[in-house]
Formats: C-alpha cells, structure tokens, sequence
C-alpha cells in the first residue's frame, strides 16, 4: 500500500482544487451564471462545508436534470472523495469515486467527440484524471496516479491553448508547478523514473494568486489551497492561521478547516507564541464533541494528533493529570512512525520526574531515544537520563525543517 503522506498535501490541494470548477468563488459581475453554474457552486459549497447530504441532493439534480452531462458525476464524485479524506472509514467511498470519474470521463469525451474545440469539455476532462491521479496514488500505483496526472495537465494546457481566458486551468498547472518544485517525497521516485520537471515554486505561487484574486471557477479553491500550502510547505504558521480562520468563517460546519486552524495555532505554539496554550485544549476538545455529536469518527492520524495537541496545552498550561492522560492515549494509538512520539514520551518522562518517579521517568526517555529526533528531543532525554528534570525548560530547542504532512504517520 503507498503511504497515506500524500492524503491531505498534493492529493487533498490537487483533488479538491483541481477536478471541478470551483462555482463557489466570487464570480465578476459582468458574468452571468448559467443556472447549471449556480447549481454547482452550491453543490461545492455544501461540500467545502461538510453538509455532505445536501451536496448530493444538488449533483442528483444535476445527473437527474442534464445525464449527458460531465457536472452531476464529478460533483458527486469530489463530495465522495472529499467525505474519505476526512473519516476512519472513508475507503467505502472509493469504489464509487472510481465509477462517477469514469462516467464523467466517459460524457465528456463523448461531448468532444462532437466539438473538440469545446475549452470548458476539455477542462472537466482534465479534472476527472486529476480525481483517477489521486485514487491511484493512495491504492498503490504511484507510476499509474501520475500518468493520470499528466493527462490532466495536458487537458489543462490544451484548455489554455483553446481558450486563454479560462484562468481556472492556470490555477491547476500553477499548483502542480509549485508541488513539482517543492519535491515532496512521493514524487521524488517517479520523477527520476519518468524525468518530471522540476516545476517552479515562484511561478506556481504566482499563478494560484492570480486565480485567487481573478478566478471564476476556482478562485474559492486557490483560496483553500494556498492556506494549505502556508501550513504544511511553507510552515508560515501566522500566514496559514489568518487564511484558514477566513475559510473558519466562510465554512463554520467544516472540521477539516477547524483542524487546520489548530493545527497552524499548534506551530505558533511550538515557535514559542504564550497566547494559544488554552486555545490548544478547548480547539480540540471542540473538534472532538462535535465529531461525536455527528457520529464521525475522524482518520487516525487527525483524531490522535487531536489527543497530541490538547496533552500539549495542558502540560504547558500546568495540568499534569489531564496531560498524561491525554498523552498516554496518543503514545496508545499511535503508529510506530508517529513523529510526535518522541516529544510525547519526553513530556510523559518529564511529568513522571516531576512526581518523583524515577523508574517511569527514565523508562520514557529511552523511549524517546527510539523514534524520531523531533526539536532535539533526543538531546533533552540524553541529559534527563543523567540528571532528573526539575521543571526547567530549555530556553530554545532547534526548529522542525521537515515537511510534515496532514497524515504523515
């Protein structure tokens, strides 16, 4: 099975910014709508928001309505794909992710075959083997997820050639520009083995602030994207904080927007901003309750990251009992790879010195020596294996260079 790394980086950007035309956007005023534009913004806009039910109701209208049509079946398909990202058991949705794309592509190419200089046909071409791109790289065939992903790139670029103005196709080629330049390490193997290139950050950067400030389709998406960038790529915790509070705002009902706020407070934290330590605690609990009150059970690595977060807040804030106890429960369910496992059993080590438990102490700091050398944390748990903790901090701890990724294990 490839690693789920890629879930909520390329695949989450690529897939929810690239494979429809996002009607939620804020469309110029000298455009008029069609009524099949309209139905789709509100589609994508129940969507972004987790109103998953009413998503639907709008795509069936649209297959109901048009079923020689593209739309309906990709709309369909992305509120799928969207609803598997976010829950434990999100792969029931993915075999009819794979049937509602391959009817989209099927309608489409039918649609070409009639006018092939049809510019709007050809970009919904592109977006359903975006969509085929990402459900082979996360069931195994990375090599088959990107020659989808070329075929969605050179629909793309034949959509520019046909009609220039269609800025919704730049936002697409600029985001896998900016990926490709970044060189996350999925892609790494098949751009040697297919000899990519190498993409431009700059100019895939400047391409989705021109769609954000100018899109029709896809502006709300260049939107989300760029939020999703701020945090997880370019680790611009204030940045990523300010855009995902707008996205809070505009879609109150989402958690994945809520999670990514958290997650982004949770840098500030780290870098060593005071004034967020409380806002750890009640931002996950809040999560939590409201999963719950839908019944959601959230995909393992967000749901223990959550048990991560709030321990977190309560050891800086002085809680020790709720601490361990939420700490416990992520070193409990963790992944062997978890890259906070180690700062976890540093804090479970420090919290036992602090109580005068030697033996559990120095338990947890060997553990610490056994997983990833997080902000130096194999250095903290050298000394305390010598020396117990007596509750001073280090003034500064080296700073996280790597690319964390939403469900990077």
């Amino acid at each position: 099975m490839f690693p789920r790394l890629v879930l909520r980086s390329c695949l989450t950007i690529l897939t929810w910014t690239m494979l429809l035309p996002d009607h939620c956007g804020i469309v110029h005023a000298s455009r008029v709508l069609t009524p099949r534009q309209r139905a789709v913004r509100q589609g994508i806009d129940y969507m972004l928001d987790e109103r998953y039910a009413l998503s639907h109701a709008i795509f069936d209208s649209l297959v109901a309505v048009e079923p020689e049509r593209p739309e309906g079946y990709l709309g369909k398909a992305l509120s799928y794909w969207n609803e598997s990202m976010l829950l434990a058991d999100g792969e029931r949705f993915v075999e009819s992710v794979d049937r509602l794309t391959g009817r989209a592509i099927k309608l489409s190419e039918r649609a070409l075959k009639m006018d092939n200089n049809d510019a709007e046909m050809v970009f919904l071409l592109g977006k359903a083997y975006g969509l085929r791109a990402g459900l082979a790289l996360i069931h195994g065939s990375p090599v088959d997820g990107v020659l989808h992903g070329l075929k969605c790139r050179d629909f793309l670029e034949e959509t520019i050639r046909l009609n220039p103005d269609l800025a919704d196709a730049q936002f697409g080629l600029g985001l896998a520009e900016y990926v490709a330049a970044r060189q996350p390490r999925f892609l790494r193997m098949v751009s040697r083995l297919l000899s990519l290139p190498d993409g431009d950050r700059k100019r895939g950067l400047e391409r989705l602030e021109r769609v954000a400030r100018d899109g029709v389709y896809t502006q709300r998406h260049a939107v989300s994207s760029r939020a999703y960038i701020a945090l997880y790529y370019e680790k611009d915790y204030r940045d990523a904080q300010r855009r995902f509070a707008d996205l809070h705002l505009r879609y109150p009902y989402s958690l994945d927007y809520r999670i990514r706020y958290l997650d982004a407070l949770f840098g500030l934290t780290i870098q060593g901003r005071q004034n967020y330590r409380q806002a750890l605690i009640d931002s996950a609990r809040s999560i939590r309750l409201l999963a719950e009150e839908r019944n959601w059970i959230l995909n393992r690595w967000s749901r223990n990251k959550l048990h991560f977060i709030e321990g977190f807040g309560h050891y800086l804030t002085g809680n020790p009992e709720a601490a361990i106890e939420r700490l416990e429960l992520y070193t409990a369910e963790a992944t062997k790879k978890s890259w906070l496992l180690g700062p976890a059993h540093l804090m479970l080590g420090k919290l036992a010195d602090l109580r005068n438990d030697r033996d559990n102490a120095l338990r947890h700091y060997r553990r610490v020596r056994k997983h990833e050398n997080v902000w130096g944390v194999h250095e903290e748990a050298a000394a305390y294996l010598v020396e117990p903790f007596t509750g001073e901090e280090p003034v500064r701890r080296p700073p996280d260079t790597v690319r964390r990724y939403p469900e990077k294990p």
